[in-house]
């Protein structure tokens, strides 16, 4: 009786590691997700703390931009929509790294125009921190910036 029962623990408890472990990932990505949501929805422009933490550090093509606080501007619509931009939908996430407080995720996603014909993909690496408010993004790196594709 004393072994069935140390059985039956121990693959709860191996079974439960498991779970945790799988949940962690999905939550990673359902921020991923979530973020890109609040992305196409516009609703970062007026509320980037929604999906950011400050100070956030942007690298884009090698420029470095360091914003301070939420007043300052995260994303500029106006340019972006200029481009024929309608959305942005994910391709891939591949979370690459997380611990407790941080986890750096590699997102593969391209941008639509509103006929759902394509204008480029692109492949970017955000690095998450763990805050009082849940994950937020604290730095993102797009090593070959936004082209069009031609």
């Amino acid at each position: 009786m004393h072994i069935r029962f140390l059985i039956i623990t121990l693959l709860i408890i191996v079974s439960s590691s498991a779970l945790a472990t799988h949940l962690e990932t999905s939550s990673v990505e359902s921020f991923i997700k979530d973020f890109f949501e609040n992305f196409n929805n516009m609703t970062l422009e007026n509320n980037p703390e929604q999906s950011f933490t400050f100070p956030v550090v942007f690298i884009n093509d090698g420029k470095v931009r360091v914003l301070e606080n939420a007043s300052e501007k995260v994303f500029d619509y106006t340019a972006i929509r200029a481009t024929g931009w309608a959305y942005s939908k994910i391709i891939n996430t591949t979370v690459l790294d997380e611990g407790e407080y941080s986890a750096v995720v590699l997102v593969d996603f391209s941008r639509r125009s509103a006929d759902d014909s394509f204008i480029s993909t692109t492949m970017v690496c955000y690095t998450l921190s763990m805050t009082d408010q849940g994950r937020m993004i604290a730095g993102v790196s797009n090593p070959g910036g936004i082209k069009q594709e031609e």
